[in-house]
Formats: C-alpha cells, structure tokens, sequence
C-alpha cells in the first residue's frame, strides 16, 4: 500500500478539491494530511472530509514547518512507499500502480513524476523542462514533482532534513540515491502556478534558479528562505542523523 503525505498551511479553498482528487485514484491507498498550523478553515475541512471518501484520511496537527510536517505523517504511515503530494497538485489516475511497478519490478528504490504546470505558458514550460532535464539525469526531485520514496530507506536516511532552510527536498533524494535508484516515471503530475501569478513568473523563475544552482554548489542564503517557502523553523525526531 502507498502512504499520500501532503503538508497543509491555510489551504482551506484547496483541500476539498484535492481529497475528491484523491478519490479517483486507482489502487490502495491511505493520505495523511499534515497541518502546520494554519489559521483558516483548513482543519475544519479535511475533518468535514473524512467521512465521505473511499479511502481512509487522517488528520495531524504538528509545528509548522514542511520538512517537520512530512517526517511526522512518515511517522504515523503504514505504507510501504511513502508519496509526498502537495495539495495543489495533481496525477493521473493510474500512478498508484506505475509506482508500485517502479519500486517492485524495477528494483528503484524512489523517484517522481513528470512535471507540468497549470495554468501552462512558455516560460513555465521551459522551467518543466529544464526541471524534468535535471530530475532524469540526476535523480535529484523537488517537492512539486510528487517524491516517492520507499518507508524502510525514508526512515533509514532519517527523513527529511529539518535543519535546512529550503531544498529540504532536493536534499532528501541526494541521500536517497546512495541507498538506490531514484527514477522518473512517464506519469505527468501538473503542479498549480499559482504562486508564479502571484508573485510574478519571471521573478519567481530567476529565484529558483538561483536557489537551485546554489543548493548544488551546497549553498543555501538565508534571505531565499521566504521566497522559495522554507520554513523549518521547529523540529521534529525522525531518526537521529549522525
């Protein structure tokens, strides 16, 4: 069985539809909704939710943070491989069983999607393709690329790094790959640009590549932390990183 953990911070308007998402998903699955603390309607949702889907949905409340948030819903999974979805996002309805084709009969250990953006323009589709570029030469994903990981490996590397400030993700997969293969498979996950309209495409793209060019390099400024979302300000106990 696969384990959906997707972090939440005031996605009131986002979680309804994402869970009805969720529900035309094929195969077993289970979602955990992370909540670090938001301050709108988001909890009284996905509570109003639970009842109603065809698969079983649980609710946490932990200390805001994304990296925190997804070591807890980790914690609390009961299955095998772990898939990190961000609730603006979206998948097709057969990933469930190309992830599981991936892990069990490719011998990967994790790995993500083919990315897109919605609504889509040239210089979003660049940015996918450059991502997809990178993601398939390195094995390195981003959080919007929907990670999947297997539990034993997750909980092996200690999960998600709350010390960093940003690119907890990217980090992550670079300690997955000296436990295994990370692969990209060919189902197009579409992740929402709406944090591009809002704060501008072209501002928002030189940042990330910024961002991501000095994460290779091992650098990570404090001053990108509010721009690319970090905010890994408290810290939760996965596994104690030696």
């Amino acid at each position: 069985m696969i384990s959906i953990i997707t972090p939440v911070l005031n996605e009131e308007a986002e979680i309804g539809p994402f869970c009805a998402h969720l529900a035309g998903l094929q195969g077993s699955f289970e979602c955990l909704v992370v909540d670090g603390g938001s301050t709108d309607g988001t909890v009284a949702e996905v509570r109003r939710q639970e009842a109603g889907l065809p698969y079983p949905l649980h609710l946490l409340v932990v200390p805001r943070g994304r990296a925190v948030q997804m070591n807890a819903g980790a914690v609390t999974a009961t299955g095998e491989i772990l898939l990190f979805l961000h609730a603006d996002c979206r998948i097709p309805g057969d990933s469930l069983a190309v992830i599981e084709a991936a892990v069990h009969r490719r011998g990967a250990i994790g790995g993500g999607f083919t990315h897109s953006f919605a609504p889509p323009s040239p210089l979003l589709a660049a940015t996918s393709l450059l991502g997809n570029l990178h993601a398939r030469t390195t094995g390195v994903f981003f959080g919007d690329f929907g990670i999947f990981l297997k539990r034993d490996v997750f909980v092996r590397i200690g999960g998600y790094d709350t010390s960093l400030p940003y690119c907890e993700d990217a980090a992550l997969c670079r300690a997955a790959r000296n436990q295994g293969r990370m692969v990209q498979i060919p189902q197009t996950i579409v992740s929402s640009s709406r944090r591009y309209e809002r704060e501008g495409r072209w501002r928002l793209t030189a940042i990330f590549a910024a961002v991501i060019l000095l994460d290779t390099l091992g650098i990570r400024p404090g001053r990108f932390g509010p721009a690319v979302g970090g905010r890994e300000e408290d810290e939760t106990a996965l596994t104690p990183r030696g």
